[in-house]
């Protein structure tokens, strides 16, 4: 999520106001073939809004519709001059009026890219369908107490469903029950109400200060404009088994969890 956060307010800056004069396709389906209409409806509109919701970018338009994107695995935006080559794997070559354009790459395609004409953000299935983010300030101690409380799920599992929480990744949910001292095989109903709060404070810092470093880059993100993120500098747990623990010295374990890798102290988390 914050890699999207950073994207969403790179673009933000830059494209708001622009008029879209045309749109090209790779033909290749992405994770669900694009729209024959895709490229049509697109064409001659204005960028009005763009924000995140969870782990999509969303950009609003004139007149009224939304275009959505997801990145998936391996999804790239990147902004710039219009180029008459195109990259390998670039799927999408949204142009704008003022020679610039949007090329979305994406190797592994199991991104997303759509079109809705629709009045409500939240009329769109991929949006409705999400929980809570846990930017807002309604993810609180006061949300999050009673859906643990009635959860036998183990934490992690609970944390990484975006039907709960929009947003979240194995990353910062690695990061956070570090920071939080909270083990991830805990049982959700098994938290104390200081742990609840630690582990909403801690999901928070995690999101926010990852945005501020613009995000966290192993493989394959990098912003809008081509740049790396700085957040892989300051992880505390995540790849990091077989060192020790920051805070007691204790090695770091991995264990498979859920069919995702999940990392922590076994002294440090309880």
């Amino acid at each position: 999520m914050p890699e999207v956060e950073t994207i969403a307010r790179k673009l933000g800056r830059k494209l708001i106001g622009k008029r879209i004069s045309g749109v090209q396709l790779s033909g290749l389906s992405l994770r669900r073939p694009i729209a024959r209409s895709f490229a049509a409806k697109l064409q001659g509109r204005t960028i009005r809004k763009i924000s995140r919701r969870g782990k999509y970018l969303i950009v609003e338009l004139e007149p009224k519709a939304f275009w959505l994107v997801h990145l998936g695995m391996s999804g790239r935006i990147l902004y710039q001059m219009c180029a008459g080559a195109k990259a390998k794997h670039t799927h999408v070559t949204v142009q704008f009026s003022d020679s610039t354009e949007l090329q979305y790459r994406d190797p592994r395609r199991f991104g997303l890219m759509d079109f809705y004409e629709l009045e409500q953000l939240d009329q769109i299935p991929e949006i409705r369908s999400l929980g809570m983010d846990p930017l807002s300030s309604a993810f609180n101690g006061k949300w999050i107490g009673p859906h643990l409380e009635k959860s036998r799920q183990e934490i992690k599992s609970f944390l990484l469903d975006q039907r709960k929480i929009a947003g979240l990744g194995n990353i910062y949910v690695c990061e956070a029950l570090f920071l939080a001292h909270i083990r991830p095989q805990r049982r959700c109903h098994t938290l104390t109400s200081r742990e609840k709060g630690n582990l909403i404070e801690a999901i928070k810092r995690v999101l926010r200060d990852a945005i501020r470093r613009r995000g966290t880059s192993f493989s394959d993100f990098v912003d809008s404009d081509g740049n790396l993120g700085q957040n892989q500098k300051y992880l505390t747990v995540f790849q990091r088994d077989g060192e020790a623990c920051l805070r007691c010295g204790t090695m770091i374990r991995r264990i498979l969890h859920g069919g995702r890798s999940s990392f922590y102290c076994p002294n440090c988390q309880e």
